[in-house]
């Protein structure tokens, strides 16, 4: 959270005092959904990290928060769509682009979580997440032999895994 304050704070010098306001009403809409979070109130939080959002789209933090307290909730599918709009700004961040890719397994949506396992594995070789989630889906798809081939290198990097040595691999089909 400090890097963020120091960051809208300096936006808030460059840019003057006329968007002041502006950064201010997200952090402090963003802050009350913190405390609404930490004290369990679900519709809360989510509505003020809404709010934070509308206010400011590219607050980061807040979006984070929405997602947690999405999944913390059960709602995953508003989690998905929440962490579609984060991968568009930081399309880097391999844990999301793992776990949308596992609530796109969930939904039958072999094809898009087959992508997005693939856009984690391209930034993160050997997540454990991404080769496993990958593997699935390509299975799931009739890709026998790439889903192997995930399972073989999660193998050889993760060889006390058991969740490797209990799928197929290469070298047993």
């Amino acid at each position: 959270m400090r890097p963020l304050i120091l960051l809208l704070t300096a936006t808030a010098f460059l840019i003057g005092e006329t968007e002041t306001p502006h950064i201010k009403a997200a952090l402090a809409a963003y802050q009350a959904g913190k405390t609404a979070q930490q004290r369990r109130q679900v519709q809360s939080a989510l509505d003020c990290f809404r709010q934070a959002i509308e206010i400011e789209p590219t607050f980061l933090d807040a979006h984070e928060a929405l997602i947690a307290v999405y999944l913390d909730s059960g709602r995953r599918l508003e989690a998905a769509a929440s962490m579609t709009q984060f991968l568009e700004m930081q399309p880097n961040v391999v844990h999301y682009r793992v776990l949308l890719g596992q609530i796109l397994l969930e939904q039958k949506e072999t094809e898009r979580a087959l992508a997005q396992f693939s856009l984690a594995l391209k930034r993160d070789p050997y997540n454990i997440g991404g080769l496993l989630g990958f593997a699935s889906a390509a299975r799931q798809l009739g890709m026998e032999d790439r889903g192997a081939e995930a399972i073989e290198r999660g193998r050889k990097h993760y060889p006390l895994d058991k969740r490797f040595k209990t799928a197929p691999a290469l070298s047993q089909q």
